[in-house]
C-alpha cells in the first residue's frame, strides 16, 4: 500500500465533509478542498498532474503545497512559488529507531520514574480534556494547528491516544491518527511535571513499537522549525528521525470569462 500524506488519504476527506467543509477527490485522484474560486490541495506528489489540477471548472486561483520538490515540473503546469518549502520528520518504523545518546537516556530516566502509561483509541468523551489543553496551549503560545474537527471526524479505530499519569493524573500526551502504512502525530501536550519527568520520550518510544507491531512503515512527526521551536526540532529529530524537504506552496491563477481574480492570503485557507 502507497505512503501518502495525512492530507492525501480519503480518511482526511471525509472528516474534512463531516465538518462541513468542501473537499472532494479530483479525477486525477488528488484530494481537493474548495474555498469559492479557490482551490486548494495539500501534500501532492511532485508528479501530481497539477495541469489538470489547475483547469478544474469553477476555479480562478489553485493553491498547492507539494510534498516534495519537482520545481520543474511546477512551473511547466503554470504555478509560481510563493512560500519557501518546510520541512517534516519522518521515523521508518521498519529499522529500529536510531535514538540519540541524550534521548536514549531521557527514556530511561521516564522508564525509572514513577510514570504509568497507556495507549488506546481516542475516545472524545474521555479525552476531550486533551483537545481542551491543545487549544490553551495554542493560545498561550499564539500558533494554529490543524482544526480539531479533524480528529473527532477521524475513524475511532485508526487513531491512538498516548498518556502518561503520575498518580493517576496525567502529565503528558499524544495523539496519532493512523491513515494506510503511515501514522501522523496530531496533538501532543504536557505540563510541567511531564517534561521534567521526559514523559513525551517514554510514549513516543512505546507508541513507535505499537506501529511497528501492527505493520506500520512510517510516522510523520510533523514540521520541525530550528528558529522558533528548537526544543520541539531537537526532540523529533533526536528520536532517530530523517529531516525531509518538502516542495513548497504554489500558486495559479486562471482566468475565467466573467469571473474576477480574487484577491487571497495563503495563511486564508
Amino acid at each position: 500500500m502507497k505512503l501518502v500524506p495525512l492530507q492525501q488519504h480519503i480518511y482526511f476527506t471525509n472528516a474534512l465533509q463531516a465538518a462541513g467543509i468542501n473537499s472532494f477527490i479530483h479525477e486525477t485522484g488528488a484530494i481537493l478542498i474548495r474555498k469559492g474560486p479557490v482551490l486548494y490541495a495539500a501534500g501532492l506528489d511532485a508528479d501530481a498532474p497539477l495541469g489538470a489540477v489547475r483547469n478544474t471548472p469553477k476555479t480562478a486561483i489553485c493553491v498547492a503545497n507539494l510534498d516534495a520538490v519537482n520545481h520543474q515540473f511546477a512551473r511547466a503546469a503554470g504555478f509560481r512559488q510563493v512560500m519557501t518549502p518546510a520541512t517534516v520528520a519522518e521515523l521508518d518504523l521498519t529499522q529500529p529507531m536510531q535514538m540519540h545518546a541524550k534521548w536514549r537516556h531521557a527514556v530511561q530516566k521516564a522508564q525509572d520514574g514513577p510514570l504509568k502509561t497507556l495507549h488506546r483509541s481516542f475516545d472524545m468523551a474521555k479525552d476531550y480534556w486533551l483537545l481542551a489543553n491543545d487549544m490553551a496551549q495554542q493560545r498561550a503560545k499564539k500558533f494554529r494547528a490543524m482544526p480539531h474537527a479533524i480528529v473527532q471526524n477521524w475513524p475511532a479505530h485508526e487513531t491512538q491516544i498516548s498518556v502518561a499519569l503520575d498518580r493517576k493524573t496525567p502529565v503528558a500526551a499524544m495523539l496519532f491518527l493512523k491513515h494506510g502504512p503511515t501514522v501522523t502525530y496530531q496533538i501532543g501536550w504536557a505540563n510541567e511535571a511531564g517534561r521534567s519527568l521526559c514523559a513525551h520520550h517514554r510514549l513516543l518510544r512505546e507508541a513507535t513499537a505499537i506501529f511497528t507491531a501492527n505493520g506500520h512503515q512510517r510516522l510523520d512527526l510533523g514540521m520541525i522549525d530550528t528558529e522558533n521551536a528548537i526544543d520541539l526540532a531537537r526532540f523529533k529529530l533526536r528520536s532517530g528521525a530523517a529531516a525531509r524537504k518538502l516542495g513548497g506552496t504554489w500558486i495559479a491563477p486562471r482566468r475565467l470569462f466573467g469571473m474576477r481574480r480574487p484577491k487571497v492570503r495563503v495563511m486564508d485557507l
